[in-house]
């Protein structure tokens, strides 16, 4: 499971990585194929919320496993822990909790990108500002706060179990808030710097942009 975590995620950081590079190159060219080009970017961004989606999921099954050789479960989980609580080990640590916010940086990203269509131009821009974004959190996720790391030596039997400070009824969904809270933030920032960038775009942030609470419509 370990190996299927970390393959998922080298895969969305490149995905992220090219829907960035390829949204930028796109946005500056503006010549013959180059809406092809940004198709493809926000193709590989959508992509990438499976591949996050997945990493998530893989995270969140070997913990419901017992799944102790990696060093992530080993440390906030144990076989007697209850079932909610092990769904909540996805965000009881920093390298769980990180990938939390990616997934939900992702979905945030998904749902721009399907729909592209209210304001093409303006959604290209935010689609690369999250892209960026997300680059970001797998580069940590991928090099430093790895969620996968594997056990060494001898396999133990049993984990260390979740910090009892963490173990109350509002752990489960208690990360979600902050982490969606945060997450939404970067929709008007993206939303606006697409404006800015955009050639006279008029922006109607809070029916095109998730999270906006800004004016209506602004004109560049």
């Amino acid at each position: 499971m370990s190996e299927l975590g970390s393959f998922v995620l080298l895969l969305a950081l490149a995905l992220s990585g090219y829907s960035f590079l390829a949204g930028l190159l796109a946005l500056a060219k503006r010549q013959p194929g180059s809406e092809r080009l940004g198709e493809t970017a926000r193709r590989a961004g959508i992509a990438s919320f499976g591949a996050v989606f997945l990493a998530a999921l893989v995270l969140v099954v070997s913990a419901f496993r017992n799944d102790f050789s990696i060093a992530y479960i080993f440390h906030h989980s144990n076989r007697s822990l209850p079932l909610p609580y092990k769904f909540a080990v996805l965000w009881s640590g920093q390298e769980g909790s990180l990938l939390f916010w990616s997934l939900l940086l992702s979905s945030y990203g998904l749902v721009l990108r399907l729909r592209y269509k209210t304001d093409e131009r303006l959604f290209a821009h935010a689609s690369v500002i999250i892209a960026a974004v997300q680059v970001f959190f797998l580069l940590l996720l991928n090099f430093a706060a790895k969620p996968f790391g594997i056990m060494q030596g001898t396999l133990p039997d049993d984990g260390s179990g979740l910090n009892p400070l963490l173990q109350y009824p509002e752990m489960v969904i208690g990360d979600s808030s902050p982490a969606g809270s945060s997450s939404a933030r970067t929709g008007p920032i993206r939303c606006s710097a697409g404006a800015a960038t955009g050639d006279g775009t008029r922006l109607r942030m809070r029916q095109s942009c998730p999270g906006s609470q800004v004016p209506l419509s602004c004109t560049r």
